[in-house]
């Protein structure tokens, strides 16, 4: 095993995966106002392109170095975007819920009666 050439695919499959990552994040930032088939339809599109683009980085990396561990490389780095976008987006929701319940504990907070409450009726 040649662990630079197993690098150089890792590199090349992580650049591509995050260039993949942010070309899908801009297609759903543009299409955030149209309608819902319209937007499904861009996502759809988005990831369509976007294993042509996996296969082009396979085929690519194969054809400049024609080392096995390149491709092999590749395919890790191609789906290490995913594994790190799914920590991201189970801590935004984790941070989400956290936030969700300290709110609703101040609201809770706010709506507890005073102690001289009996007073004012």
């Amino acid at each position: 095993m040649r662990w630079k050439f197993l690098f150089i695919g890792l590199l090349w499959g992580t650049a591509v995966s995050v260039g993949n990552y942010y070309y899908l994040k801009l297609v759903v930032k543009k299409n955030e106002n149209r309608p819902p088939r319209d937007k499904i339809l861009a996502v759809v599109n988005c990831y369509i392109m976007r294993y042509f683009i996996n296969i082009a980085a396979l085929l690519s990396i194969y054809w400049i170095f024609r080392d096995i561990w390149t491709i092999a490389g590749t395919g890790i780095g191609l789906t290490v975007m995913k594994n790190v976008t799914a920590v991201l987006e189970l801590r935004r929701g984790r941070d989400e819920h956290r936030k969700a319940a300290a709110k609703r504990k101040s609201y809770k907070r706010i709506l507890d009666y005073p102690d001289d409450y009996d007073r004012y009726w």
